[in-house]
């Protein structure tokens, strides 16, 4: 997480310079956006979005609805798990983060959450692929080997066209018949597959959950 003293935001009135200066002097990929005060959010605002618009030598105006996004907002007593299924329900990488007295104090994305989760979770000697969550739910690396995802999952049957690939990554692209994006979702059975993160055309990290209990 980014405690509040370290957040890079803009106000919903911030004159295009002073955006445009910003966004060189503080590179980030996202941007949350106030009104007048730090703990009055109105939305986010992408990077990419903000640059294009620069590029191209357009006016940069925050009240734009093409450019302000909601904005997820979690309460600071969730535990990383609870904030990764805020993620998960309503697609998104970037929350702000509120305590009970209606304060922002920080900022958090999808990374922060799965570095630390796997930091925790990972042994020092050896990095697991495969860290289950809990009874029916498993954060699965893209490079893990297939079969060790069979055995995490004690599946009885093959996975569909398991000669056509050997990885986590490589089964998303074959039953997708594309690149992956993140929140993209394959259904098999009784378990969801689903894009939590993806670098550079690489899946990082895939939420496998079963929806039922194993007989």
């Amino acid at each position: 997480m980014t405690p509040r003293d370290r957040i890079a935001w803009f106000d919903l009135d911030e004159p295009d310079a002073i955006i445009r200066a910003r966004i060189t002097a503080e590179p980030f990929s996202t941007y949350p956006v106030m009104d007048e005060d730090m703990d009055r959010v109105v939305g986010y605002v992408d990077a990419k979005d903000l640059f294009q618009r620069a590029m191209r030598n357009e006016a940069i105006q925050l009240r734009d609805p093409t450019l302000l996004q909601k904005v997820l907002a979690v309460p600071d007593r969730l535990t990383l798990a609870e904030v990764l299924d805020q993620f998960r329900q309503v697609h998104e990488d970037f929350a702000v983060v509120v305590n009970e007295y209606s304060m922002v104090v920080g900022v958090v994305t999808l990374n922060d959450v799965m570095s630390t989760v796997m930091g925790d979770l990972v042994s020092m000697d050896e990095e697991d692929l495969i860290v289950r969550r809990d009874d029916h739910s498993w954060l699965i690396d893209g490079v893990t080997p297939i079969s060790d995802v069979e055995r995490a999952l004690h599946l009885q049957d093959d996975l569909p066209h398991e000669g056509d690939y050997e990885t986590m990554a490589g089964f998303m692209m074959v039953m997708l018949r594309r690149m992956p994006r993140r929140t993209d979702r394959v259904v098999w059975g009784e378990y969801t597959f689903e894009v939590m993160d993806v670098d550079n055309y690489r899946i990082d990290q895939v939420m496998v959950t079963r929806e039922t209990a194993p007989e």
